[in-house]
C-alpha cells in the first residue's frame, strides 16, 4: 500500500456552509409563505362563504321570508364579522323590522371603504326614526358637502323640522322637489312640511301639492287623499270631494273608511246615528285589528254602548287591544263594578301595570284614594324597567286626571337615554297645563342639560325663567342670541319679547313681532301662551284695543297662572 505525502485533504460532497444556510433561509420563507398563503386561502373563502350566505339573506327577505334572512345574515356575520354585504344586508332587514340594531348596523356599514353614498343615507334615515337628531348632524352636514341629490335634501329638511327650523326645512324640502320633480313621495314630504308653517301663504301651497298627489295615481295618492281629510281649513264642498275620493279608492282600508265618516259627520252632523251604524256594519265582521280601530273611532266619538255591542267579553279576552276598547267604553260609562269583573277573569292575559292602571283609575273614580294610591304605585313599580310600558301608564293616568302619577312616570321614563327627550317636553306639557309653573321648570332644566346643542330646548329654558322672574338679564340675553341665529323663529321671539317686557322696554318687546320683511302673523293659529305675551306686549305700549282683540281669543284655561298675570289689568 502506498502513501500519498502531496499534503493536500481529499475533496468533500457536502456544501458549503454559505449555501446550506441560504438553503435553510429559503425553505423557511417557502414554509411562512405557505403559511400565509393557507391563511389568506382560508379568510378568502370564509368571506366567500360569507357573501354567498349575505347573498341568499337578500333573496330571502326579498320573498318576505324575515326569520330565515335574518338566520342567513348571521352566519354571514359569524363568519365575517366586518363583511360588507352580511352587514348592509343585516341593517336593511333590521331597518324593515322597525328594530332597534338598525341603528348600530348602518353606523358599522357607513365606516366602511365600500359604504356607498346611499348607505349613508339609510344610516341618516335611521338615526332621525331613532330620535337621535344631533348624532344624524355629521352624517347628513357630510353629505350634503358634495352635490347632494334629492334624497340628502329631504333628510337635511327632516333634519332641520326636527330641530325646529321650519324655514330651512321648507327650504331643503323645495330644494329635493326641484332636484326630483317627479317624486310624488318627496311632493308629500314637501307639504307636510309647508302644513307646518304657520304663514297662510305655506298652507294654501301644501294644500295646492295634496290636491294635485290626490287626483293622480301613484305611491302618495292615499297618504295625500288621508292627509286633506285631516286638513283643518276645508270647505264643504272639500269634504265632499274627499269623500268622494275615498269611495273611488280600490281596496279601501279601514282608516280609509273611519275618515270618511268623520267627514260625512261634519257634512250631516243630524245622520250622525245612520253613518255610524252604516260604518259599523261595513267592518264589525272584518279582521281583530280592524275591529280594534273601529271600537277605538267609536269610543273617541262618545259611543261606548256602540262598542259593547260589536263583540263579546268571549273574544276580548282573545286580544288584548280588544279588551282595552271594552275597558275604555266600560269606563266611559262609569260602569266600575263591569271592569272590576273584566280584571279579575281567570283567563286576563294584559300585563301587570295596565292591570295595575286600570284598577287604580277604578278606584279613584269609586273616591278609595287610598287604594287608588296603593294601585298606581304598584303599575309604576312594573313597569320600571320598560320605557313603552311606563309610557302607556303616564298616558294612561294623565288621561285619568293622576297627573302627580304621570309626573313620576315621565321621571322613570327620562332615565332611559332613547326616550329622555320625549319624557321631558311630556314633562314641561304636563306641567303647563297644571299650572305648576316649578315641575315645568325642572323638566325644562333636563330638557336643556339633556340636549345641550337644541335650540328649542334652550329656548323653553329662557321662557320659563322669564315667566318666573328667574335670572331675567342672563335669560333675555339668552332668547336675544337665539333670536340673531334664527330670525324666522316665532316662538324664539316670544321668548325675546318676553325678556324684554321683564326689563321694561316695551318698544324692543313689540319689535320683535313686526320684523322687517317678514309676512304677517295669524295669531288666532298660534298657541294661547304666544298670544297672551303678544297681548301683554301690545298692552305696555298702550294700543289696548289691539290687546284686548288678542285677549279674546285666548283661552284661559291653557295658560298657566303667570302667562294669565302678563294680560291682567294692573
Amino acid at each position: 500500500m502506498s502513501t500519498d505525502y502531496s499534503g493536500t485533504r481529499p475533496r468533500s460532497n457536502r456544501p458549503p456552509r454559505k449555501k446550506r444556510v441560504l438553503l435553510w433561509i429559503s425553505i423557511l420563507v417557502l414554509f411562512v409563505l405557505a403559511i400565509v398563503g393557507a391563511k389568506f386561502s382560508y379568510r378568502w373563502l370564509k368571506a366567500q362563504r360569507a357573501q354567498q350566505f349575505a347573498e341568499q339573506g337578500d333573496s330571502l327577505s326579498a320573498q318576505g321570508k324575515t326569520n330565515e334572512a335574518a338566520d342567513k345574515y348571521r352566519a354571514a356575520l359569524q363568519l365575517d364579522p366586518l363583511g360588507y354585504r352580511g352587514l348592509q344586508g343585516a341593517a336593511k332587514l333590521a331597518s324593515k323590522l322597525g328594530q332597534n340594531e338598525d341603528v348600530d348596523l348602518w353606523e358599522q356599514v357607513a365606516k366602511l371603504p365600500q359604504a356607498t353614498t346611499q348607505d349613508r343615507q339609510e344610516y341618516a334615515d335611521a338615526l332621525l326614526r331613532r330620535g337621535r337628531i344631533k348624532a344624524s348632524e355629521k352624517t347628513i352636514s357630510d353629505l350634503l358637502k358634495s352635490d347632494p341629490d334629492a334624497a340628502t335634501l329631504a333628510l337635511a329638511s327632516r333634519y332641520s323640522q326636527r330641530t325646529g327650523d321650519n324655514a330651512k326645512a321648507i327650504e331643503f324640502s323645495r330644494l329635493a322637489t326641484n332636484r326630483a320633480p317627479n317624486d310624488d313621495l318627496l311632493r308629500f314630504q314637501f307639504a307636510d312640511v309647508l302644513a307646518a308653517s304657520t304663514d297662510s301663504a305655506h298652507h294654501a301651497e301644501a294644500r295646492k301639492i295634496l290636491w294635485d298627489l290626490a287626483a293622480k295615481e301613484g305611491p302618495a295618492q292615499r297618504a295625500a287623499i288621508e292627509a286633506l281629510a285631516r286638513a283643518p281649513e276645508l270647505s264643504n264642498d272639500d269634504r265632499t270631494r274627499v269623500v268622494q275620493m275615498f269611495d273611488s279608492l280600490q281596496s279601501a282600508s279601514v282608516l280609509d273608511s273611519l275618515l270618511a265618516a268623520d267627514l260625512r259627520l261634519q257634512l250631516r252632523p243630524e245622520e250622525a246615528a245612520q253613518i255610524y251604524d252604516q260604518t259599523i256594519a261595513r267592518w264589525n265582521r272584518g279582521e281583530t285589528t280592524e275591529l280594534v280601530d273601529l271600537a277605538r273611532w267609536l269610543n273617541l266619538h262618545q259611543q261606548p254602548e256602540r262598542v259593547l255591542s260589536l263583540f263579546p267579553d268571549e273574544r276580548a279576552f282573545n286580544d288584548n287591544q280588544l279588551l282595552l276598547s271594552r275597558l275604555d267604553a266600560l269606563a266611559s260609562l262609569q260602569r266600575w263594578s263591569d271592569i272590576d269583573s273584566l280584571l279579575g277573569h281567570p283567563g286576563l292575559t294584559l300585563d301587570p301595570s295596565v292591570l295595575e292602571s286600570f284598577r287604580a283609575r277604578a278606584a279613584q273614580e269609586r273616591n278609595s284614594n287610598l287604594d287608588a294610591e296603593m294601585h298606581w304605585s304598584h303599575a309604576l313599580s312594573l313597569a320600571g324597567g320598560d320605557p313603552f310600558k311606563l309610557r302607556f301608564v303616564a298616558n294612561f293616568a294623565e288621561q285619568s286626571h293622576a297627573n302627580g302619577v304621570a309626573l313620576k312616570a315621565y321621571d322613570q321614563l327620562g332615565k332611559f337615554p332613547e326616550h329622555a327627550d320625549f319624557a321631558f317636553r311630556a314633562t314641561q306639557l304636563l306641567s303647563t297645563r297644571a299650572g305648576d309653573l316649578p315641575t315645568q321648570r325642572a323638566a325644562a332644566e333636563k330638557t336643556a342639560s339633556h340636549a345641550r346643542d337644541d335650540p328649542n330646548a334652550a329656548a323653553q329654558l329662557a321662557y320659563v325663567n322669564l315667566l318666573a322672574g328667574t335670572d331675567v338679564v342672563a335669560n333675555a340675553a339668552a332668547a336675544t342670541a337665539l333670536v340673531e341665529k334664527y330670525p324666522d323663529r316665532l316662538s324664539f321671539r316670544v321668548t325675546a319679547a318676553l325678556g324684554y317686557l321683564r326689563q321694561h322696554d316695551p318698544g324692543l318687546a313689540l319689535s320683535q313681532f313686526k320684523p322687517a320683511g317678514a309676512p304677517p302673523i295669524e295669531w288666532q293659529k298660534t298657541p294661547p301662551p304666544w298670544r297672551a305675551v303678544y297681548a301683554a306686549t301690545l298692552r305696555a305700549n298702550e294700543q289696548e284695543d289691539a290687546a284686548k282683540e288678542i285677549i279674546a281669543s285666548i283661552p284661559m284655561d291653557k295658560l298657566s297662572p303667570e302667562e294669565r298675570a302678563l294680560i291682567e289689568q294692573k
